[in-house]
């Protein structure tokens, strides 16, 4: 499948999930934070934080010690909610990764996935 039709159809359903839902896809960054994040409160820690910001998404460990967090919202509060991860008062972040990520889904909250 081509880059175009794949944009196209990307396009399309964020058209369609905004209609049926009235949210917006806004932007999706995918976040993974690397330290002592596991096993102390740090999902709980963003969880709290984005419900706190408007942000929607989710959270989740991953195999190899690091916390993920897909978050979705408007740049500002993107922004402002990287730079308090990187400020964690749970374990101790050592680098925060951010790479902007194609909106292939709407959230409508901020959850932990297990």
């Amino acid at each position: 499948m081509s880059d175009g039709i794949i944009v196209f159809i990307q396009y399309l359903y964020k058209i369609i999930i905004v209609e049926e839902t009235g949210l917006t896809a806004d932007e999706l960054l995918c976040i993974h934070l690397t330290g002592i994040v596991q096993g102390v409160g740090m999902r709980y820690y963003v969880k709290d934080l984005a419900g706190k910001m408007g942000l929607r998404g989710f959270v989740q460990n991953t195999p190899n010690g690091r916390v993920k967090c897909m978050v979705q919202g408007d740049r500002a509060k993107l922004e402002l909610f990287v730079t308090a991860l990187k400020n964690a008062p749970r374990g101790r972040v050592t680098d925060v990764t951010v790479e902007s990520s194609a909106v292939a889904e709407v959230f409508s909250d901020f959850h932990i996935r297990f």
